[in-house]
């Protein structure tokens, strides 16, 4: 009944365990589209700056008002450093996606010793009752997948 239980346990691992990598996929390649939106906003935040910054320029000999302006290089810089940081940690993490599945396989028995059957039993015939169970044990089977 144990070795019952602990199969239906580890089944129901496998499915969660399927689950939350199917779901952490998911939510990824959702990552991965907004980490693109924002690169796409920040390079249009910055043409519309120059541009900006351009129109200021040309107007300082023939408007009345003039403001100083400058584009700063720094901010953006930093920006693209951590977009780029994103990118290196969000390529390292996919490498982890596979699928994983827990497997109950039958275990060979180990040989016992000649000296651990000469050891004197009180009661033998409790340990002939449990000879036709196999034992078995659980395996992680990976396999890979594109996500």
């Amino acid at each position: 009944m144990q070795e019952l239980r602990y199969v239906e346990f580890a089944e129901d691992l496998q499915r969660n365990l399927t689950f939350l990598h199917k779901r952490s996929a998911e939510l990824t390649k959702d990552l991965e589209e907004h980490h693109r939106i924002i690169w796409d906003q920040i390079n249009e935040i910055r043409r519309t700056e120059v541009d900006i910054d351009i129109k200021i320029r040309a107007c300082k000999g023939s408007c009345k008002q003039t403001f100083d302006h400058a584009v700063d290089n720094e901010a953006f810089k930093a920006m693209e450093n951590k977009m780029a940081q994103f990118s290196i940690t969000s390529k390292r993490r996919k490498s982890f996606f596979k699928v994983k599945k827990l497997k109950l396989q039958s275990a060979d028995r180990p040989t016992v010793s000649l000296t651990y059957r000469k050891i004197p039993i009180v009661r033998t015939e409790l340990l002939t009752k449990f000879e036709d169970i196999e034992q078995h044990q659980v395996v992680l089977d990976e396999a890979l997948e594109d996500f």
